[in-house]
């Protein structure tokens, strides 16, 4: 198992030095002009190409791509994931108060996704067939179908201001207060459909097998066979969903936290792109690659975990 651990890290630095370097390169050569887009958002602001051309000069951005690339790799393997080009405010810093904020709303909104879509997958496999089972399935993949723009303003104004459920639900006070009840709601609203199905089709599976047709026949509750003897094998194709989809609602809620407000991980994805800030554009990218490359490989060795069938 060490040796398959070993392979899997050394494959995904791989994979990271790769994301670096076409982001990089996109950003670099890509369109918009990052001291552009910042010196020149209005009139009190707006300056000439002459000062342009000074303020490239003083941030080293008329050097060769080459040069630019080198230094900038040398100091990310120090740590240092550079400044913004055009306020030169430390990106580590930006990421160590940003990031969090955005990992609570992920962690609130995967809690969401346990304790709501795995019981429906349950309950949509035992009734299978039946009302229940189309009505979960068939809502999941409804809701799931309708964009977050488009979900989020309706929410707000059916739930703030038509019912009066909620009051304050935009800014950021805290993963345990009103703020975070919506956003972590409809951040686990698009990948339910995914866990519900995940799991339903682990417990039809593993109700067909021998040894829960044994269970039954020895007279065990329906509850006992179910918790006890379907739920560990069942939930195997569940976690493989539950992981990634971990990385991915910590860096997807680009459109929620720039619609309530939230100073999270997504609103500096987002300026960054306005900006056209790539070494900032660099940095959220490669959070986002190992959050991803991590949970691919949390899961493959939950496998060993959850099934010992499962060697590396």
């Amino acid at each position: 198992m060490l040796g398959y651990i070993v392979q899997r890290v050394l494959l995904a630095l791989v994979s990271l030095l790769v994301v670096v370097f076409i982001t990089y390169t996109l950003g670099f050569y890509g369109p918009g002009d990052p001291l552009l887009a910042h010196y020149g958002e209005d009139e009190r602001t707006l300056v000439n190409e002459e000062a342009l051309a000074r303020l490239r000069r003083a941030y080293g951005l008329d050097r060769p791509f080459l040069v630019q690339y080198t230094e900038y790799m040398g100091r990310l393997l120090k740590g240092d994931l550079g400044k913004t080009i055009a306020t030169q405010q430390p990106i580590n810093g930006m990421l160590a108060y940003r990031f969090p904020i955005t990992a609570q709303l992920g962690i609130a909104a995967f809690i969401v996704l346990v304790l709501v879509g795995v019981p429906l997958g349950v309950l949509a496999a035992i009734k299978q067939n039946t009302w229940a089972d189309y009505l979960i399935v068939s809502s999941g993949v409804f809701i799931q179908s309708i964009p977050v723009f488009v979900l989020a303003p309706l929410a707000l104004i059916v739930l703030v201001l038509e019912l009066h459920l909620l009051k304050s639900v935009i800014g950021w006070k805290g993963a345990f207060t009103s703020t975070a009840i919506l956003p972590a709601l409809l951040l686990a609203v698009g990948p339910m459909v995914i866990v519900i199905r995940q799991t339903r089709v682990g417990v039809i599976e593993t109700l067909s097998q021998d040894y829960v047709r044994t269970a039954r026949a020895k007279g065990l509750p329906e509850r006992w066979v179910i918790w006890r003897h379907v739920m560990r094998n069942a939930v195997t194709p569940a976690v493989t969903s539950l992981g990634l989809l971990l990385s991915g609602l910590v860096t997807g809620s680009l459109f929620l936290e720039e619609i309530f407000g939230i100073p999270g991980f997504g609103s500096l994805v987002a300026s960054s792109y306005r900006g056209s800030d790539y070494p900032t554009i660099v940095a959220t990218t490669l959070v986002s690659a190992v959050l991803i490359v991590g949970a691919n490989l949390v899961v493959d060795l939950l496998y060993g975990v959850l099934d010992p069938r499962v060697r590396y």
